[in-house]
């Protein structure tokens, strides 16, 4: 394809340049009015329970699902099922800190339900699972 120099006024062989741009554009763009993926109970636990761990660092997290895995034989993807034991679980490896890991998930599950922290029992009367059942009882 030719092509003229305006300033110059040479004319070049140029070769053309063609892309399917719009196919990319189609292809890539969201769906408006899509729905939405609903997301389970456990779902959303294990979220909250990534959450709450990752303020220990994310080395921390993993030493962590190791360990329960190794000692108390619970796969991440149990601890949903096995609330009690993930309690206790967390009991032993931190001692008292673990009234503060379990706060933490606690804040980032209930904000994720959608329910606030604050109309449910003080701190000092802090049962984790007490607290994982109250926000499964504001989903339904």
């Amino acid at each position: 394809m030719e092509q003229l120099n305006r300033n110059t006024k040479e004319v070049k062989n140029v070769r053309a340049f063609t892309t399917n741009w719009y196919l990319y554009k189609t292809q890539f763009s969201p769906k408006i009015g899509a729905e939405k993926k609903t997301i389970s109970f456990e779902e959303v636990l294990l979220e909250a329970i990534d959450e709450g761990l990752s303020v220990l660092g994310e080395s921390a997290k993993q030493a962590i699902y190791c360990h329960l895995g190794k000692t108390f034989k619970m796969n991440r993807l149990d601890i949903p099922y096995r609330i009690d034991e993930f309690a206790d679980a967390i009991e032993g490896i931190f001692g008292a800190g673990a009234k503060i890991v379990e706060t933490l998930i606690m804040k980032s599950l209930f904000k994720k339900v959608g329910c606030h922290l604050k109309n449910y029992p003080r701190p000092k009367n802090l049962t984790f699972t007490g607290y994982i059942t109250a926000a499964i009882n504001e989903t339904l």
